[in-house]
């Protein structure tokens, strides 16, 4: 493709008119919405997933561009993603304040709980009628959420804020500290619906489930500052699960990261396009992958690009003029 072929496709490439004004991100919304309905058509049937925002990077003006203090990526836009342990991503929503499209029967419960479980109703509308086991940290978990995942049969497994656990008489984290360290301290609901625990760890750890409890407890490595040197404490069995399937999400960044579309335009949505091609590759290499593929991320990519060159070869004799222009346009209309 000829430089100046592929400016002409990149200055008018469109994806939707502003039909929709209280959608921000009204300009990409059929994009977002067709791979969420192909992601979840081919994604893995698993037990556990996995909730979490990730950043796609922006550094231009917009009302949704978002700054997060520590991040990988600090500026740009911020999406809810749901995502398999091994970084497969089944669905996102970019986050646009109070506007953003979670299922509004959720709203009154907050914006936390509402992005879990209009997950929770993603999964559920696979049409398996199986137990899935959903992680995600303290921005989401509280009590209200455990009890509304409960009542729709799924499982669930995530950290929690001290101020969020409905005043449980748990021992106070001033004290727990004083104890030996794997120490816990957990409490039940009187119908064993849900257990909320706290874990002396390097710091305190609290931690709910509707699922898994303490025990069976394992075994886990941690240095000791005092005595200077490892040494093997008492983990309990929800903190085992929440540490192996909590990082899903970040998998899938980490991924995308190493292998970003490095392209730059005037428009705001254009870092939104390219990271939705980043994306629909890397769940493409986690499926090469689950059959047994033996690329890794790069070879895969290369894979794919000579595929693309290879079938969009031009059959024109050398020295002819390119095709017309106009009929490279590459439009995505809705009806």
């Amino acid at each position: 493709m000829t430089r100046d072929r592929f400016d002409f496709i990149f200055r008018h490439l469109h994806v939707n008119d502003n039909l929709d004004l209280q959608d921000k991100y009204t300009k990409v919304r059929p994009l977002v919405t067709l791979l969420n309905k192909k992601f979840l058509e081919f994604s893995p049937l698993e037990e556990h997933y996995s909730v979490d925002e990730a950043m796609i990077p922006y550094y231009g003006r917009h009302g949704c561009k978002q700054h997060i203090k520590g991040k990988p990526i600090r500026y740009g836009f911020k999406a809810w993603v749901g995502a398999t342990r091994l970084g497969y991503v089944l669905w996102m929503e970019p986050y646009q304040g109070a506007t953003t499209m979670c299922n509004p029967i959720y709203k009154e419960l907050g914006l936390g709980a509402s992005v879990v479980l209009t997950f929770c109703d993603v999964l559920i509308s696979r049409g398996f009628d199986l137990p899935y086991h959903v992680v995600f940290d303290n921005f989401f978990t509280g009590t209200p959420l455990l009890k509304e995942i409960t009542k729709k049969g799924l499982r669930c497994t995530g950290t929690v804020r001290e101020n969020r656990t409905s005043s449980c008489p748990l021992i106070t984290s001033k004290l727990l500290k004083k104890k030996e360290r794997g120490a816990v301290d957990y409490r039940t609901t009187h119908d064993n619906t849900f257990i909320i625990a706290k874990w002396h760890d390097n710091n305190i750890f609290s931690i709910a489930s509707n699922a898994v409890g303490i025990n069976p407890k394992q075994s886990a490595k941690r240095f000791s500052q005092s005595e200077k040197r490892n040494i093997v404490i008492e983990e309990p069995h929800m903190v085992s699960i929440y540490n192996k399937y909590m990082e899903g999400v970040d998998r899938s960044d980490e991924n995308i990261s190493h292998y970003r579309i490095g392209i730059r335009g005037k428009k705001w949505y254009m870092p939104l396009l390219t990271h939705m091609i980043d994306l629909a590759e890397h769940n493409a290499w986690q499926l090469y992958k689950i059959n047994h593929g033996k690329l890794d991320h790069l070879g895969f990519r290369r894979r794919v690009a000579i595929a693309l060159i290879e079938s969009n070869r031009k059959n024109a004799k050398e020295g002819l003029a390119d095709p017309p222009i106009m009929n490279m346009l590459i439009v995505v209309k809705t009806k």
